[in-house]
């Protein structure tokens, strides 16, 4: 005879009954176990899910763990109270250290210089560091003619969205979940975070460049441009960085004319079919003319997204989205419009 647990019968009084009457008892008891096992695991990541952070530290580092502060304190004009649930991330604006201020000078010169390996990974830095590098970028421009594509021009907007923007450059940049921002500084002298295997440990809000609060699920709208973003220019960055277990979902539409009037050169998210007039071949690089293709980090390698995308295991770093062309990009016109659904993910800006 198995022995229910004065618990179990408890909560449900037919358990047994079952199990002792029914030669199929021990398989339902099983099965209810199972069920009840999981329904806690699930419960339990989604208990954990708001309080998941990743934190970049001044020094480079990234560290991710549980978070044991429920709220934070930001000041400013007035003080407020934000609490974890709500937020989306933190950005703080103190002033470089050595260390960052070393790697600005050196990535704006790259950012300007003609490497476009260098120069990509040099503007997914500045973005990274994010609010320190905002006057080194802004005395960088010149009084001159500067129209798009420009990776320097559009580098602003990466670290400073223009609703965000204010007169002071010093304060600290908070996220909400609802769409909001808040400017101030955030108090506090320091945190406890419980990294993923390891034992807790105590930092310092001195020693944070930016604190992110992973999300069960992201859900953005953007526009791929063929022009601004073209592969051969610059890649939108989602804002969205990706973990091992993050799912990708991406539904595409539009219409992209990579010769302008030319029909035979307009393309879907999937890209052409079949070579374009007065060409041998539907591909370069490796993938269609035309087509929706994505990178996880600067460097990653370059994967076909189309029409439609669901995959686990991308990568891990920031999503970036492009409209896959050749040197012959001057004559693009038209973008897509592409849905994001990313799940167990940080959103860590908006996408530029």
């Amino acid at each position: 005879m198995i022995k229910v647990p004065p618990a179990a019968q408890k909560r449900f009084p037919m358990l047994r009954y079952v199990v002792n009457h029914s030669p199929a008892g021990i398989i339902i008891l099983l099965a209810l176990v199972c069920c009840l096992v999981t329904t806690g695991i699930v419960q339990a990541q989604k208990s954990k899910g708001g309080r998941i952070v990743r934190l970049l530290l001044r020094d480079g580092k990234v560290l991710e763990g549980n978070l044991s502060a429920g709220k934070f304190k930001v000041n400013g004009t007035t003080s407020r109270s934000i609490a974890v649930e709500t937020l989306l991330s933190i950005h703080l604006a103190a002033d470089a250290s050595p260390r960052e201020a070393e790697r600005i000078t050196a990535a704006l010169a790259a950012v300007q210089g003609k490497d476009r390996v260098e120069r990509d990974a040099a503007v997914a830095e500045l973005t990274d560091i994010g609010l320190p590098a905002l006057t080194p970028v802004l005395n960088a421009y010149k009084d001159r003619d500067l129209r798009e594509p420009d990776a320097l021009y559009r580098l602003f907007a990466r670290l400073m969205p223009g609703y965000a923007d204010a007169a002071d450059r010093s304060l600290d940049l908070i996220r909400l979940k609802n769409g909001d921002v808040v400017r101030g500084r955030m108090g506090g002298e320091s945190f406890t975070i419980q990294p993923l295997g390891d034992k807790a440990v105590t930092v310092p809000v001195s020693s944070i460049r930016s604190l992110v609060v992973r999300q069960n699920l992201i859900e953005k709208t953007v526009e791929v441009h063929s022009l601004r973003h073209c592969t051969q220019i610059e890649f939108l960055d989602t804002g969205v960085v990706l973990g091992p277990t993050s799912r990708v979902e991406v539904t595409a539409a539009g219409y992209v004319r990579l010769s302008f009037a030319i029909d035979g050169w307009a393309s879907d998210p999937d890209g052409l079919k079949v070579p374009g007039p007065n060409y041998k071949t539907n591909l370069v690089d490796g993938f269609p003319f035309g087509a929706l293709v994505g990178k996880v980090g600067a460097a990653g390698p370059r994967f076909v997204v189309g029409r439609h995308l669901d995959k686990t295991g991308v990568g891990e770093g920031r999503l970036y989205l492009a409209v896959n062309d050749n040197g012959h990009w001057q004559n693009n016109i038209g973008s897509f419009r592409v849905k994001l659904r990313v799940s167990d993910a940080y959103d860590v800006g908006d996408a530029q």
